[in-house]
């Protein structure tokens, strides 16, 4: 049975490499890989039992199965977007290395060799389940808390085997053999790991690449914001709450002036640089309580929560100075850029209704274009209209 989780956990392996390879920028991956590989190799290598040697057999179980014990928990800090255990891995290995030796060959004594290494492991495992806990992905908070729950289980197996057999008086051959509870300790958590613990981190990938492809879908490539289907899902959020909080909800839609006449004089690679510059003034002015789009084209949306009218045309002014000032920089565009924005402001206390929102706003930016270009208009609720120098 040992050597057929042992089998489990090296196909766990290849499986590992393969989403490796389907997904390289998700981080941990390709370590949970060797890990399971060096764990697999030492449960199959052990389990039937067919090296005499006893000092061979524990060298060539111990020493991979704690380094592949290192590189899980590398693979799970990697993966939660912590690199310390790049750091780590090294030093671990050393550690699997010198525990096995010292109680092989040093001062060979079963116990010892099994109580410590043991405990080595549950180290490993319970550290692997604390960052499980403390720092799951949104997307798949409840994948982790199993993860982590499993991890747990593992750690605990583990310094119930090693316990059972350093505490205990009897004299053990390689393996402890004559301790068959923590023989079956082992096994149940070595069944925890290779069926039940491996598939929740390969479930884990999927659900990281399902995150990563929706919010791509979600995202405009040339600036990094969302898209226009990014941006309706914010609305429907944001309806969803406000029944409850009815909190002031702005819109600014933004419009980079003549921009057609960019692309025929300075070529589309400058246009590309000029909506790029957009999107990287959006993003420096985002405080948590904003949230911008490309709209389409090079017309931009903003909605932003918690506003004031004086705030939100100051945002506004903002953004359209900082936008031109960007945009100076570039090849050819010594005077830079203008861009024409309209406003709109959803009341606190007031229903909100997101469509005739937008259409307050994009009337404002008709009426900015209208005057002149390079401006802010902003409008109330009920059409009509703030005053903008006021509102400054």
């Amino acid at each position: 049975m040992t050597t057929v989780l042992g089998l489990v956990s090296l196909a766990a392996s290849a499986m590992f490499f393969a989403l490796g390879a389907l997904a390289r920028q998700i981080a941990g991956v390709r370590y949970w890989a060797v890990g399971c590989l060096a764990i697999g190799f030492a449960t199959v290598l052990d389990g039937p039992r067919t090296i005499d040697h006893w000092q061979w057999a524990s060298l060539l179980f111990n020493i991979p199965f704690g380094i592949g014990q290192a590189y899980m928990l590398t693979g799970t800090l990697d993966f939660c977007r912590h690199s310390h255990g790049r750091l780590l891995l090294p030093a671990s290995a050393a550690v699997a290395v010198a525990l096995t030796v010292g109680f092989t060959f040093v001062y060979p004594h079963t116990a010892w060799r099994i109580g410590t290494l043991c405990a080595y492991q549950a180290v490993f495992n319970l550290a692997s389940a604390w960052i499980m806990f403390r720092y799951p992905d949104t997307f798949s908070r409840r994948v982790f808390f199993v993860a982590g729950t499993v991890a747990s289980l593992q750690g605990l197996t583990a310094l119930a085997q090693g316990g059972l057999v350093a505490s205990s008086s009897l004299t053990f051959d390689y393996g402890a053999p004559q301790l068959p509870i923590a023989n079956t300790i082992s096994w149940a958590g070595a069944l925890l790991s290779a069926v039940i613990g491996n598939s929740m981190l390969m479930l884990l990938i999927m659900l990281r690449l399902v995150s990563e492809v929706s919010a791509a879908a979600d995202q405009d490539v040339l600036t990094g914001l969302l898209n226009r289907r990014g941006i309706r899902r914010k609305f429907d959020l944001l309806l969803a709450r406000h029944d409850d909080e009815h909190s002031a909800v702005g819109i600014l839609l933004l419009d980079i002036d003549e921009f057609k006449k960019v692309n025929d004089t300075h070529g589309h690679e400058t246009g590309d640089q000029v909506i790029a510059a957009m999107g990287a003034v959006l993003r420096a002015l985002d405080d948590g309580r904003t949230t911008a789009s490309r709209w389409g084209g090079e017309e931009f949306c903003l909605v932003a929560e918690a506003a004031t009218p004086r705030a939100l045309v100051e945002l506004a002014e903002t953004i359209r100075q900082q936008f031109e000032a960007a945009t100076a920089v570039l090849p050819g565009l010594a005077q830079g850029c203008t861009a024409s924005v309209g406003v709109a402001l959803n009341e606190a206390g007031t229903a909100l209704d997101v469509q005739k929102l937008i259409a307050l706003a994009d009337a404002q930016l008709y009426r900015a274009k209208r005057g002149g270009r390079n401006r802010v208009m902003a409008a109330a609720p009920d059409g009509g209209l703030f005053d903008v120098s006021s509102a400054r």
